[in-house]
């Protein structure tokens, strides 16, 4: 045998050792887990709820900061299988309670030597990114109640916030307003906290989350009473204060724009 065909084997052996690692690479990834109709694999572990106050209108830049925080979010601080749930708050919570969207975050690149990059791309896309922003796009409306704290209170005691690690994203005035409960009935005497509690006997008063990092977004409301705003500004750190766990953590920060109390947006 020439030493130019022991090279020509070489080569040839080289190629087939090529072949023979991208086929098992190929096959390990054909037998991962397939996602289900939510883009889900199980176990998921982790959780971010989107809780959007569409009890009232809010002003054209309101809702594009809205949008844009929730998607910078979900681009940034999103992993890969962790499901993301969107719920709207509503008069129709107290009887019918449920998402508007969710799924889990599929993956947005693949193997570059064993998997359609465009393909896996697409399926992002289409399944989680597109349907993500048109709900996050939806105007809110008038409702005659505002049942914020009833609403998240639910919401904690389902599996959407229940993962090792979960996130939940508020973007809401806060106002709480039920025929049991308004803060637009505080006077200088009322003690919000107290009030409340009294509404929720016979059930759980507040959230008990764990693990749990807690964003506020805060439309403003212009021209609302001092009281109202006091009772709010007295109402919320209790009602958040039960949060346990390494990641446990409330925030607070304004949204752009906002609407007079009479209901004219700015």
């Amino acid at each position: 045998m020439t030493a130019k065909d022991k090279q020509g084997y070489m080569v040839l052996g080289g190629v087939l050792a090529v072949v023979v690692a991208v086929l098992a690479v190929r096959m390990a990834v054909d037998r991962r887990p397939k996602p289900d109709v939510d883009n889900c694999v199980d176990p998921v572990t982790a959780n971010t709820v989107i809780v959007i106050d569409h009890t009232e209108h809010v002003a054209d830049q309101t809702m594009a900061e809205i949008a844009s925080r929730a998607m910078n979010w979900v681009r940034d601080n999103v992993a890969v299988n962790e499901r993301v749930s969107v719920f709207t708050v509503s008069d129709l919570v107290r009887k019918s309670l449920k998402p508007v969207l969710s799924r889990c975050r599929p993956r947005e690149e693949g193997d570059r030597l064993t998997e359609n990059q465009r393909k896996i791309r697409k399926r992002f896309h289409e399944t989680f990114q597109k349907p993500l922003l048109d709900v996050l796009k939806v105007a809110p409306g008038d409702t005659r109640e505002s049942p914020i704290a009833q609403a998240l209170t639910d919401i904690s005691l389902s599996h959407y916030l229940r993962g090792k690690s979960n996130t939940l994203l508020i973007f809401s005035d806060l106002l709480e307003n039920t025929a049991p409960f308004s803060m637009y009935r505080c006077t200088s005497a009322t003690n919000p906290v107290k009030a409340y509690r009294e509404t929720r006997r016979g059930a759980q008063e507040r959230p008990s989350f764990q693990n749990t990092r807690i964003v506020v977004n805060l439309v403003p409301r212009f021209g609302q009473p001092v009281e109202t705003l006091r009772c709010r500004d007295q109402f919320w750190p209790w009602f958040f204060g039960d949060n346990e766990g390494e990641q446990a953590s409330v925030t607070f920060d304004y949204l752009p724009g906002g609407r007079l109390a009479g209901g004219k947006s700015e």
